[in-house]
């Protein structure tokens, strides 16, 4: 029998709308709608939020809010158990925290109902850890294969991290308590049957800034985007843990970083956003100084795309955009358009950046 929070985890994929998304738009907390459609919750049964949540998803006027809950929550006991959680792959630990060593992945493993992690033996091999050069092209491929080839090509609309990660991804999103407090883990992965799940801790999904809470989602999935080439076999726990004792962890985490900051700011969407925000900004002021632009155009991307100016500054400096030395070619020829990104001379555009990087 499908349950109430099936029913609502389906239609809210179909929206096309994520966890934090949806919740915002009835005015619950995500913490709230994942409990409710993972079964560890009953569901709403307020009138106004049943309303709002058939309003939000799209159903029809003649299907009020508590006649979808009607049909839908007859919850069979059987129907409510959670499937058996199988491998704990790997976490995103605060910035404060200590970094979990084996006992305490074990530990973490049994809260979340996976697989108990086997006491180490002097006869279990230890895994070879290898990691592959990726480029940056790589990576660029790979956020685009996620995300899509969108219809519409120039959007400043933010990336729903959520809804992309379930759409293209597989993945099952859970909000739970407990991970800070007790292990110092924002978000971990965990590997039930077929299915991927990514564990979120409460305080981050329901406090952090949208834009953080996104990117934390992005960088935390990210070592799935890379495990085909990275490892032959699905990574465990103890390949993590290598990983993170190993001399390939700082290339790795350089990896992630790059792979979350692709997916919020996708390079198509924000180079249109950029030459938008460059041409009004010259109708408005006329040609002003290459710094006052650039810091313009980093400001309205920062607003349109819901993301920290240090993480735009960060995509228009490195490569696909190159925005700033684009700009500075388009004012000095005063042109209203930007160059194609071969228009400058490379060492030009490394000494721009340079001083704009000492600038701040």
């Amino acid at each position: 029998m499908t349950t109430f929070g099936e029913q609502l985890r389906e239609r809210r994929r179909l929206a096309g709308l994520g966890l934090r998304t949806f919740a915002g738009l009835i005015d619950e907390r995500a913490s709230s709608v994942s409990a409710i459609e993972s079964g560890r919750r009953a569901p709403w049964q307020r009138a106004e939020t049943l309303r709002r949540v058939a309003q939000v998803l799209g159903t029809t006027k003649e299907t009020k809010g508590e006649s979808l809950w009607q049909e839908n929550s007859q919850l069979d006991d059987a129907a409510q158990d959670i499937p058996a959680k199988n491998d704990l792959l790997w976490w995103w630990t605060s910035d404060e925290g200590p970094e979990l060593d084996r006992e305490v992945a074990a530990e973490l493993a049994d809260f979340l109902e996976a697989e108990q992690i086997l006491p180490e033996s002097a006869e279990q091999p230890c895994q070879e850890i290898c990691w592959p050069s990726l480029t940056e092209l790589a990576i660029e491929w790979r956020v685009r294969h996620l995300l899509g080839r969108r219809s519409v090509k120039i959007t400043s609309a933010p990336v729903d991290v959520e809804a992309a990660l379930e759409k293209s991804a597989g993945v099952r999103i859970e909000i739970v308590p407990g991970l800070v407090p007790r292990f110092s883990v924002q978000s971990c992965v965990v590997h039930t049957n077929s299915e991927m799940v990514l564990y979120v801790d409460r305080i981050i999904a329901d406090s952090r800034p949208l834009a953080s809470y996104r990117r934390l989602l992005a960088i935390t999935y990210a070592l799935a985007a890379f495990r085909d080439s990275a490892v032959q076999a699905p990574p465990s726990v103890d390949w993590f843990l290598a990983l993170r004792q190993s001399e390939h962890w700082p290339e790795a985490l350089r990896d992630c970083q790059r792979f979350a900051l692709a997916m919020l700011l996708p390079a198509g969407p924000v180079l249109g956003a950029a030459e938008a925000a460059y041409q009004e900004l010259v109708q408005q002021q006329g040609w002003v100084e290459i710094e006052t632009a650039a810091r313009a155009v980093r400001n309205r991307l920062a607003e349109q795309f819901a993301v920290p100016t240090s993480l735009v500054h960060r995509r228009l400096v490195g490569w696909p955009c190159h925005i700033y030395g684009r700009i500075a070619q388009a004012l000095v020829a005063e042109e209203m358009t930007l160059p194609p990104a071969d228009w400058f001379e490379d060492e030009q555009q490394k000494v721009f950046q340079r001083e704009l990087f000492a600038k701040r």
